[in-house]
């Protein structure tokens, strides 16, 4: 189904595709939209954030919470998908692999758990589901699991944006590849 070039891609770890690959470059491309609204949402709701200390109006504060869910749900799960995706298609499809490399099990770890818990508990699904284990009084380790994941602070928002820059930042430096010390193939005699 895919060509021999697509299958062999990522080899080295390294990324090197060939110029005429238009296969691997349009999943780079989307990959990358991709990971630009996750990382780019992040940041804008940490500034977003840092707008909502910036007065006490109660009614100013709710429609910077509206704001938040807006861009959380349009801009920051959508991008996170468009991550996983694209990131499936690479594992999958080429020889990258899911966990070949170690920068790749870094950004599947990271981005798995972001999907999970970023679903469970940020949105309403977190709320609902409290609220049903409330009356058997199993909400309490949620509610500790919910707190320690969960920006409340500013301090915590920003190691949640620093993490997901920090999987932009290996992807593009690529740090845990590990290859053979000696390959006589790229020195010359």
């Amino acid at each position: 189904m895919l060509n021999e070039m697509v299958r062999n891609y990522g080899t080295l770890g390294k990324g090197l595709s060939a110029r005429d690959n238009i296969v691997i470059k349009g999943m780079k491309a989307l990959h990358l939209l991709a990971a630009t609204a996750w990382a780019g949402g992040a940041l804008s709701m940490q500034a977003l954030s840092f707008l909502r200390l910036s007065s006490a109006d109660p009614e100013f504060a709710a429609q910077v919470a509206v704001c938040l869910h807006f861009v959380d749900t349009w801009v920051v799960m959508p991008g996170l998908a468009g991550c996983l995706l694209t990131g499936l298609f690479y594992s999958s499809c080429t020889a990258i692999g899911f966990f070949k490399f170690a920068w790749i099990g870094y950004k599947w770890l990271i981005s798995l758990c972001a999907g999970f818990w970023g679903t469970m508990f940020w949105g309403p699904w977190g709320d609902d589901l409290i609220a049903r284990l409330a009356p058997l009084g199993l909400d309490g380790p949620l509610r500790f699991v919910r707190a320690c994941i969960l920006p409340e602070s500013m301090w915590e928002g920003a190691l949640q944006l620093a993490i997901i820059l920090s999987m932009c930042l290996i992807s593009v430096y690529r740090p845990l590849s590990f290859h053979p010390l000696h390959d006589n193939r790229h020195h010359a005699a």
